[in-house]
């Protein structure tokens, strides 16, 4: 079955924009070249990136800047994500040194439902329905809800110029990318912040103050998260004794591998083992992005009403026409009705007056 995954590409081959509908799983660092929004289309999301922690609930947007270190951990079983990732050359149009500039973008539950986050999943459920869509005229639809998210991003939140220091020190974030590797590699031995300075010619405090601004979470944090992951994998696929498995990815006792996972998961290693689903294996087990089928009927009716808000709440359509337009139409049937008696009123007079 087709899944809801496509990419686009300029002429000479580079990516240009890529969208698609997948399954979280456990907590896996990346970073790219691309602006990436996410979507939550079902469950609960932990994301950290450019030194915040977000916790993402359904229907929160969140926008990840270009090769800003970013990661995602599902805190809900079937936590679902709708992403884009757009090669940022296409908003230079609008924003000539955009490449320099950042935007600050996210929801939560008190803004989720502020017109201008409404707008930008109605643009990316358009975008992604359309692309699938045989009806000729919603290539028209599609370039403009690109367009109308191009437009959006770029008046109403505002590119700020990043900062120098950041932007300008490549040295360091080339050393940040190899000590991820480092870590990746060699999670399950004794590491320290400071042996991880030395190697890198960094001193502690230093190694620990660049760590957290680029990759969001401090150094002793994004270790213990990679252990938990891997100690996650083993839970699932294995029946394992607890203890085994917490020594075998790095930790040094089973109380302190309780007392983080159940921070990280809000329960203990056994209950999560016993509460996991089937899906919920899968998706741990792989650690690949797991891609929604076209035929997801629960997606689809979800991405529906991103489209056509009015499905959703009857007294709210949203025109992307007018951008700034929010039509309330119960407030406007009775201004009608105000307007209907006043000129009744007024041919009452001028028919007494002739």
């Amino acid at each position: 079955m087709e899944q809801l995954n496509y990419t686009l590409t300029n002429e000479d081959g580079t990516p240009f924009l890529r969208e698609y509908v997948y399954h979280v799983g456990s907590f896996h660092y990346n970073w790219h070249k691309e602006i990436e929004i996410l979507c939550v289309l079902s469950g609960r999301v932990e994301v950290c990136s450019g030194g915040m922690l977000y916790e993402l609930e359904e229907d929160d947007l969140l926008l990840v800047n270009a090769n800003v270190g970013h990661a995602t951990l599902s805190r809900a079983v079937d936590s679902t994500i709708m992403l884009l990732r757009v090669n940022p050359s296409f908003l230079k149009k609008g924003c000539p040194d955009f490449e320099r500039r950042s935007i600050r973008l996210c929801s939560d539950a008190a803004s989720r439902n502020d017109s201008r986050f409404v707008k930008i999943r109605h643009c990316m459920a358009q975008m992604l329905i359309s692309h699938f869509s045989d009806d000729p005229l919603d290539t028209f639809a599609f370039s403009a809800a690109l367009n109308a998210l191009a437009w959006i991003l770029l008046s109403k939140f505002q590119p700020q110029l990043q900062n120098s220091a950041v932007y300008s020190d490549r040295k360091d974030e080339k050393n940040i990318h190899e000590m991820i590797q480092f870590l990746e590699e060699r999670y399950r031995e004794k590491l320290t912040l400071q042996d991880m300075a030395k190697r890198w010619n960094y001193s502690a405090t230093y190694a620990s103050q660049m760590f957290k601004e680029y990759v969001g979470i401090n150094f002793y944090d994004y270790l213990t998260r990679i252990r938990l992951r891997q100690a996650t994998r083993a839970l699932s696929e294995s029946d394992r004794k607890i203890l085994d498995i917490a020594s075998e990815n790095g930790f040094q006792d089973l109380k302190s591998f309780n007392t983080k996972f159940r921070e990280i998961f809000g329960r203990s290693p056994s209950d999560y083992r016993r509460s996991l689903a089937k899906e919920h294996i899968r998706y741990d087990s792989t650690f690949k992005k797991i891609f929604v089928a076209l035929d997801n009927q629960r997606v689809m009716d979800k991405l529906t009403s991103y489209i056509d808000p009015a499905m959703t709440d009857p007294s709210a359509v949203v025109s992307l026409q007018h951008p700034e337009l929010t039509v309330d139409t119960s407030k406007r049937d009775e201004e009608l009705k105000d307007i209907a008696e006043q000129l009744k009123k007024i041919a009452i007079r001028l028919s007494g007056e002739s």
